[in-house]
């Protein structure tokens, strides 16, 4: 007879909520003991009311944004303390950015699902017609720009970049800038700083100055045209990519600075234990089949962990490797350090365009930011 009984509360559905059912049911198989009911909330909203409402659910998902306000609220339970006392899994087995991003304060939220980085796709016949070697990701913005210039021409663009800030925000922190402090407490002297400037206009000159990147509505082909040499593209497109387009594409780090960080951004959710639970030690347990199982899949499609990558042969695979590789060099992006700089984005992005379309003045842009972010 089941004694345990354990409802997650997801935002999944279609294709994940598959996922989701059969990561349970293999638990369950594994766990006689344990019986799990799953609870569907559309989206943060729902989640947060589940969480004030007296009957939370045990594990309870969540986006990025609301790691640390679930934390410091008191709306899920630090999990450090069960991997550090979990005998299968530690630390140092997850790659940097899969733990740092559920992570505030020295506590963790989350086991990480969903997880997905930057890098850049490259098209192979593109380089061989021009006659310029393939990158191998050691290359400087100086270097990639020059590279895109060498690819640009003939109706083709040498680069793809979509306008939002959160995207231009890995070679904003390659270039030497930051949008916030590294607690999230501030935007003055990061954001309006001359570093971020510099960057930024690096980003803007791109499209209106080198002309390396259409101007916003010039090209409406998709992403995977002959007309883009290079893409900027997330982990997700990797299974259309290779369904669709294999021996077509490279994936290569995006490019640094000297004085810029090794860094990138990622999006990722994730599973917490709420609070309320009244069997954390369960709830652990299947937590850890969710995120990192140790058979079968989970539910993020890049890994989170190192051993399960080896197992699941990821770390061999050219375009996981990349996206991998990002991974543990990624850390936190404004998004994940401050709601009031999610609140803003709808300005920042319109201010984004118009520096692009209209060529208003990054700096003083820049300041009107900090200003607003306080």
């Amino acid at each position: 007879m089941n004694n345990v009984q354990l409802t997650i509360v997801t935002q999944a559905n279609g294709e994940g909520l598959k996922a989701l059912l059969a990561s349970v049911a293999q638990f369950e198989s594994k766990r006689s003991d344990v019986q799990v009911h799953i609870e569907q909330a559309n989206g943060n909203y729902e989640v947060l009311n589940r969480l004030k409402s007296g009957e939370p659910g045990d594990l309870v998902q969540m986006s990025e944004s609301v790691f640390g306000p679930y934390l410091r609220d008191g709306f899920v339970v630090d999990l450090l303390p069960f991997l550090q006392r979990d005998n299968g899994l530690s630390q140092d087995d997850f790659y940097r950015g899969a733990l740092e991003g559920p992570s505030a304060n020295g506590e963790l939220a989350a086991l990480p699902i969903d997880i997905h980085v930057p890098f850049i796709l490259f098209r192979k016949k593109a380089f061989a017609e021009v006659g310029i070697p393939e990158p191998d990701g050691s290359w400087t913005i100086e270097q990639f720009r020059e590279t895109a210039l060498q690819l640009t021409g003939e109706g083709r663009y040498g680069f793809r970049l979509h306008i939002d800030i959160e995207w231009f925000e890995p070679f904003v922190l390659r270039g030497g800038g930051a949008y916030l402090s590294a607690d999230g407490s501030t935007a003055q002297g990061y954001l309006n700083s001359p570093e971020t400037a510099a960057a930024l206009q690096e980003i803007v000159d791109w499209f209106r100055v080198h002309k390396i990147v259409p101007m916003p509505g010039e090209v409406r082909e998709n992403a995977f045209s002959e007309r883009f040499a290079m893409n900027f593209d997330f982990s997700w497109c990797i299974p259309h990519v290779l369904h669709n387009h294999a021996g077509e594409y490279g994936a290569v780090g995006l490019p640094c600075k000297a004085n810029g960080r090794d860094t990138n951004m990622m999006y990722m959710g994730g599973y917490g234990i709420s609070s309320g639970c009244e069997h954390p030690d369960a709830a652990w347990e299947l937590l850890k089949e969710l995120s990192v199982p140790p058979s079968g899949r989970p539910l993020s499609q890049l890994p989170p962990t190192k051993p399960l990558a080896r197992r699941l042969g990821s770390d061999i695979s050219p375009f996981m490797a990349c996206a991998l590789g990002e991974l543990d060099k990624a850390t936190k992006s404004g998004f994940y350090l401050s709601q009031k700089w999610n609140a803003n984005r709808q300005i920042v992005n319109q201010d984004l365009k118009l520096m692009i379309t209209d060529g208003i003045d990054v700096r003083s842009t820049l300041e009107k930011w900090a200003g607003l972010i306080g």
